[in-house]
């Protein structure tokens, strides 16, 4: 078996993995042992399901630049005898897979800075490359207001009036 069957077969693995997990969630109450991030198992899903369709076009055509322009298909449905057609311009969505694989991952990235014990200063070094936003809680949860000096892309000092201890989450 070849590295893309194995590739295909473990992310359609992981998509159904996620969608049961959830479904037992939603359905049941149960919730998983670990976090489910469905939004991402879904888009690899997807990733791979284009994958297969360049793969696809490649057999069909001899390159991955395509003459075939458009897809038709039709549904008919028997209960309502109705039919349905679709059609899909298959360039324009190879163009739109290749920006999607281009892009870098647009989560946006966050961090998690406990200080204990209670310090005047906070020296947080938080590596997202970037001025992010702070929300800080002392450790009952309510929310707290300090001086923050981004010292550059990748710190930041955060200045309280008197000791805090307590948690600042940066996004």
């Amino acid at each position: 078996m070849d590295s893309t069957s194995i590739k295909i077969i473990e992310t359609e693995r992981k998509f159904a993995n996620a969608v049961h997990k959830n479904f037992m969630s939603l359905r049941y109450g149960l919730e998983p042992c670990c976090e489910i991030d469905m939004e991402s198992a879904v888009i690899k899903k997807e990733l791979c399901d284009w994958d297969e369709l360049v793969t696809l076009t490649k057999n069909i055509t001899g390159s991955s630049s395509t003459s075939i322009t458009e897809i038709q298909t039709c549904d008919i449905t028997t209960d309502t005898t109705a039919t349905t057609w679709t059609s899909a311009d298959i360039q324009a969505l190879l163009d739109r897979m290749d920006v999607l694989e281009s892009e870098i991952d647009e989560k946006d990235l966050h961090f998690v800075y406990i200080q204990d014990p209670a310090a005047l200063v906070w020296n947080i070094q938080h590596n997202l490359g970037k001025n992010p936003s702070v929300r800080i809680e002392d450790q009952l949860g309510n929310d707290v207001i300090g001086m923050i000096d981004y010292t550059d892309l990748n710190n930041l000092v955060v200045t309280f009036g008197i000791p805090v201890a307590g948690t600042a989450y940066l996004n």
